[in-house]
C-alpha cells in the first residue's frame, strides 16, 4: 500500500511540474521535463506496487 500512495504522489507532483514550469529556465535542469519525468516514474512505481499486491493476493 506504501508503494502505491508514494507512486500517486509523485505523479501528481510530476504532473503538476509538468504543467506549470513550461516557461521557466534553469542552468542544469529543465523543470518541465523533470516533471514529466517524475510523472512517468511515479506512474511506474504505483503500477508496479499493484502488480506485486496482486501477485501476493493469488497465492
Amino acid at each position: 500500500m506504501k508503494g502505491i500512495v508514494g507512486g500517486i504522489l509523485l505523479a501528481i507532483v510530476g504532473v503538476i511540474l509538468w504543467l506549470t514550469t513550461e516557461r521557466m529556465e534553469t542552468p542544469v535542469i529543465s523543470l518541465h521535463k523533470a516533471g514529466l519525468v517524475l510523472a512517468i516514474v511515479g506512474g511506474a512505481e504505483a503500477l508496479f506496487a499493484l502488480m506485486g499486491l496482486g501477485k501476493k493476493e493469488s497465492k
